[in-house]
């Protein structure tokens, strides 16, 4: 719990991730890279063979790129397991979700397997659970223009809904608010304390308003609160459900009693001082609905994420690309008097590999991985020289992260390394849980212990406690039963959590469910649970750059590897063009987000596409923390 902090005292304990909140700013950053891609020219690559290991969204993104912008290259993508799309995965009633026994990336066994039992009464959608990303923002215009292209639908994904709710264990008894009241209530209090202070505020806070203006600038400052704060005509902040029959309620709060025939009961306003008491924006991501990458509009597939990697499948099958799955690569070595890489692959039934020669490698694996399956001369010597320190800095920031330079130890004494540690839980339950019982037609009324709550349609409900934070479904609202998120947790929490069986982790998050009401906590059903850094061939949620080293020197190496590289003559000492690439959102500054997987793709394409021009470096690099846990 105490890792979860305010965004101030993040960004004070790390005052380095200050040049990397500006969301929207990283964004346009990556717009100017990848708004300047390079297509490839008719048969620009003719006869020539693409290896691609690896069928995340960014390898079927360079897959898809080569073959429809009719390279004339050979396109085979090789994957370890036998599924496409790497973390962009749904789980349905019926498939096996087996995680390794532990977080190593080299030799662990498989741990115990789970099976998806969702239930599916007659009438209901089919369920099924995001176990990777479940959202995606409106500001991805790559990623959607893909998924229109592909006809593939898309619904809204809800964010927040003002009756979501808040908890935390040591505010307000520990009992669940209801969101809309701790927003409106804050903003409240806060627009009557500007009001009664507008002509002072204006006068001393150095804002640019002159002498001349100052009182016409008042009474519009005074006119901005009454409409912020929903104020009365004096300034003062009170909620009322206004006299009856007229329309004068304060009612943003919401209310204690619906409005029906009567004028109904609003909420009791929160003193400010409990408020401030309460801390209600520390440990619970409060604001996040409003940081720039989860603003209204989000969206998602309809029937599920997958959706997504399996439309960039079919056209990739589609344009004569070769996807061959339970091809896990053993090694990467460079040929010399061919010219080209020999990819060795382990075969399902025996120990003899069976190997592909490329003229291009496009690697979408997690970089880590790399540190065994490249060969030594590569390492040594075959690649350029900025590239491959690159990598052993992301080598040393996965398998030493201790010796990073700039390393400095946590007071929780959790040590973060490159792959960064999520998990995720989903539970199966009757939505009246959150969407409430039906009307009762002999009474036409609810349940008396319903009198008064707002139903739940979507959008996130958020705790201190370790489970972080709970998704409602943004979909199927009339279906008997839905699939939650039951957890979303991070870094040292999800990394603890990882370590733990299964069923240990379903507990903890029944346990922390139960903080939201003993009868919601009873109603989940079938569960299931995912540490993606257990998870093979993966191990890891995203890539944590600020692992690497402090700000110049992360970004550095980060720059290198965008490039690609070439192979080094051994007798002249220069370099080829680049024929060997990292993609993946591991390698864009939209880290952990499948927009980043592709803008990674394209900026390869361009550096095949024309190699004598660079890839645009970044001047500094988003704290992922920021752009994927919403602190």
């Amino acid at each position: 719990m105490g890792q979860y902090k305010s965004r101030q005292e993040f960004l004070k304990n790390n005052p380095r991730s200050i040049a990397f909140a500006a969301l929207v700013k990283a964004t346009k950053m990556q717009d100017t890279i990848t708004n300047q891609a390079i297509k490839l020219s008719p048969n620009q690559l003719e006869g020539k063979e693409v290896i691609i290991i690896g069928s995340g969204v960014g390898g079927l993104t360079t897959a898809y790129e080569l073959l429809a912008q009719e390279s004339g290259a050979k396109v085979t993508i090789l994957e370890a397991s036998h599924k496409t799309g790497g973390r962009c995965m749904s789980l349905r009633t019926g498939d096996t979700l087996i995680e390794d026994a532990n977080s190593d990336l080299f030799d662990s066994k498989p741990g115990e397997p789970q099976v998806v039992r969702f239930k599916r009464p007659v009438g209901d959608s089919e369920p099924y659970l995001n176990a990777g990303p479940g959202r995606i923002p409106s500001s991805h215009k790559r990623l959607l223009s893909y998924l229109k292209r592909f006809s593939v639908d898309v619904e809204i994904y809800v964010m927040n809904s003002e009756s979501n709710l808040v908890q935390k264990n040591e505010s307000f008894g520990g009992k669940p608010m209801v969101y809309r009241r701790l927003d409106h209530n804050t903003r409240g209090w806060l627009a009557h304390m500007v009001y009664k202070n507008a002509e002072e505020l204006l006068r001393n806070s150095k804002v640019g308003i002159s002498e001349s203006n100052l009182k016409t600038r008042v009474e519009e400052l005074q006119s901005l609160m009454i409409s912020f704060g929903e104020l009365d005509v004096d300034g003062t902040y009170s909620a009322t459900a206004g006299s009856p029959g007229f329309e004068d309620g304060k009612t943003r709060a919401g209310y204690e009693v619906l409005p029906g025939v009567a004028a109904g009961i609003v909420a009791d306003v929160l003193s400010f001082d409990k408020l401030l008491e309460s801390k209600f924006w520390e440990g619970t991501k409060f604001y996040q609905p409003i940081d720039f990458l989860w603003q209204p509009t989000l969206f998602q597939p309809v029937g599920g994420m997958d959706q997504v990697q399996h439309a960039f499948a079919q056209q990739v099958a589609a344009l004569g690309g070769n996807i061959l799955l339970n091809s896990p690569v053993k090694k990467i070595k460079w040929d010399s008097t061919k010219e080209k890489y020999i990819i060795s692959v382990g075969q399902v039934g025996t120990e003899e590999p069976i190997y592909y020669e490329a003229d291009y490698c496009v690697c979408n694996l997690a970089m880590p991985f790399l540190k065994n399956i490249l060969d030594s001369d590569l390492l040594k010597s075959g690649l350029e020289p900025e590239f491959k320190d690159a990598l052993e800095a992301v080598f040393v920031a996965q398998f030493e992260p201790t010796q990073a330079p700039g390393y400095k130890p946590r007071k929780d004494g959790y040590v973060p390394r490159f792959l960064a540690c999520t998990s995720k839980v989903g539970w199966q339950a009757n939505r009246y849980l959150w969407q409430g019982s039906p009307i009762n037609l002999k009474t036409m009324g609810v349940e008396k212990s319903e009198v008064g709550v707002v139903p739940i349609f979507g959008g996130i409900s958020w705790t201190d406690n370790e489970i972080q934070q709970i998704w409602y479904p943004s979909t199927a609202y009339q279906d008997e039963k839905g699939v939650l998120t039951g957890a979303y947790n991070f870094d040292k929490i999800a990394h603890d959590w990882g370590k733990l069986p299964v069923d240990e982790r379903l507990t903890k998050a029944r346990n922390d469910a139960s903080k939201f009401g003993k009868k919601f906590a009873e109603g989940l059903g079938e569960g299931v649970a995912i540490a993606w850094q257990n998870m093979p061939n993966i191990k890891g949620g995203w890539a944590y750059w600020q692992s690497v080293g402090d700000a110049n020197y992360s970004t550095k190496q980060f720059n290198a590897i965008a490039q690609g590289s070439g192979i080094i003559d051994p007798k002249t000492k220069n370099a080829s063009n680049a024929n060997f690439f990292i993609v993946g959102d591991q390698i864009s500054s939209l880290p952990g987000w499948q927009e980043g997987a592709i803008a990674a793709a394209l900026n390869a394409i361009s550096r095949m596409a024309k190699p004598e021009v660079k890839i645009q470096p970044l001047k500094n690099l988003p704290d992922t923390r920021l752009m994927v846990e919403g602190i």
